[in-house]
């Protein structure tokens, strides 16, 4: 059942289709896909699709650049990462001509989440940086800058860098309590439920787990409940709750293969396969690990395909079959070694980016300093300017009582002017020949 805002959103679409074609109609095709991308991932897909053919048709590039970017989402959703990288390279292209900061700052969002989904983590964060740079810059509004908070939260969480994911997601969480988001405070209730797990803090672990779940419950999120109840059976597992463990997981899993979402479907199946394999049931058990490592391979998702191996390897210890665990053994060997030459490859890359950019960013701050300086030294010569007082052109003056005549034409003497026109101080003296001619024989006198 769709969220009343959901309902509103295709109430509006459908008004609008009644109209002749505009851009206001696009942008709902791209809202109501987005909003459906959860819940029925297949209509949102079709929605956005629709979107896109309308964009191009009424020649709209910023409105199709959307539309990508929403069918690049939807793919990533059910873990076609191809295709949703894909799409948002199309997305980037169009933004990127357009010169839309806030656009591009989404698309990076995008593919973020895609390389974080495939275990690209450092790839991930620097696409996430980036996002939240340009939208810092563009002025985008609190709530998404704080969507970037909990991405990056969730990146270093991965790394588990706990005290700096838990960082990020209060920042987030101060946020949207403050805007009552209700769908973006499930996302972060769930993420900091989980933190606290992993800190083996359950019982705050569960109170905010809780929490998501209520809120997605009451939008109809169907996989925003999957990935919640997941979180729950975890919780539970670690409790020694085997029973209510595995109701979790299986409402989970239902979810997940009623949308579709195949990376859901196949870390869920793990999960429910691990606990079989801890309760003796083996062949439920390799049903369960045996599809999820299926699909991860079949979808090249590096980090789910390694959790799957690590179950099967503990599945066929249990049955007593070592060929086949020492097989998945060393098959999960292969994949982890293959896994950390990745990771060191872009861990070099990254270093690299890192390096040119604190380059760039001193060359940068040594012209600011040169610039700094030049100012300060223009300011300097525009006060010695402003000091400088200059006599230029022809001066008329007297022949005989020397007065100077000035631009208005009124004559005056030769200090007044020199005062009014320069910084010179006038001081008085006699010159020798002038003392002889006015005191002739008394100066005379006076010298001998």
């Amino acid at each position: 059942m769709p969220d009343k805002e959901t309902i509103e959103l295709e109430k509006k679409l459908e008004r609008l289709r009644l109209e002749p074609p505009c851009s206001e109609l696009v942008s709902a095709l791209n809202k109501v896909a987005f909003a459906r991308m959860h819940s029925d991932p297949r209509k949102a897909e079709a929605f956005a699709r629709e979107a896109q053919d309308l964009s191009v048709k009424l020649e709209l590039p910023a409105e199709q650049a959307d539309s990508f970017r929403t069918l690049g989402i939807i793919n990533l959703e059910v873990g076609n990462f191809a295709e949703a990288m894909s799409y948002c390279r199309k997305s980037m292209k169009i933004f990127e001509e357009l010169g839309l900061d806030e656009g591009m700052a989404k698309v990076h969002d995008t593919m973020a989440s895609t390389y974080k989904s495939q275990a690209l983590i450092d790839k991930a964060l620097k696409h996430y940086h980036e996002s939240l740079r340009r939208k810092q810059e563009c002025g985008s509004n609190i709530s998404e800058i704080a969507i970037c908070y909990l991405n990056i939260g969730a990146c270093y969480y991965s790394l588990s860098r706990l005290d700096q994911a838990q960082s990020f997601y209060e920042r987030a969480r101060k946020i949207w309590e403050k805007s009552g988001d209700r769908r973006k405070l499930a996302y972060i209730y769930n993420n900091i439920g989980g933190l606290y797990g992993r800190k083996n803090e359950l019982d705050k672990a569960r109170e905010y787990i809780l929490k998501a779940l209520e809120i997605r419950q009451d939008l109809g999120d169907k996989k925003g409940m999957a990935s919640t109840l997941g979180n729950m059976g975890s919780l539970y597992e670690e409790l020694g709750d085997t029973e209510p463990a595995m109701g979790f997981y299986i409402r989970s899993l239902e979810l997940y293969n009623e949308i579709g979402n195949r990376r859901g479907i196949a870390y869920i199946s793990g999960c429910l396969g691990g606990l079989y394999t801890f309760l003796g049931r083996l062949d439920e058990a390799e049903e369960h690990i045996l599809r999820g490592l299926e699909i991860t391979k079949k979808f090249k998702m590096k980090d789910m395909e390694n959790y799957c191996l690590e179950k099967t390897t503990e599945l066929y210890e249990a049955k007593g079959d070592l060929q086949k665990a020492l097989n998945y053994s060393r098959e999960l060997k292969a994949c982890l070694e293959e896994h950390l030459n990745e990771k060191s490859m872009e861990k070099i890359a990254g270093l690299q980016v890192q390096y040119e950019t604190e380059q760039k960013e001193k060359e940068a701050e040594i012209y600011r300093l040169k610039n700094v300086e030049l100012s300060g030294m223009n300011d300097q010569l525009r006060k010695a300017l402003a000091q400088v007082k200059q006599l230029q052109g022809m001066l008329p003056i007297c022949a005989n009582c020397k007065k100077v005549r000035d631009d208005d034409g009124y004559w005056q003497q030769i200090e007044s002017y020199i005062s009014e026109h320069s910084d010179a101080k006038i001081t008085h003296g006699i010159c020798p020949e002038c003392i002889i001619e006015l005191y002739g024989e008394d100066y005379e006198k006076e010298k001998k």
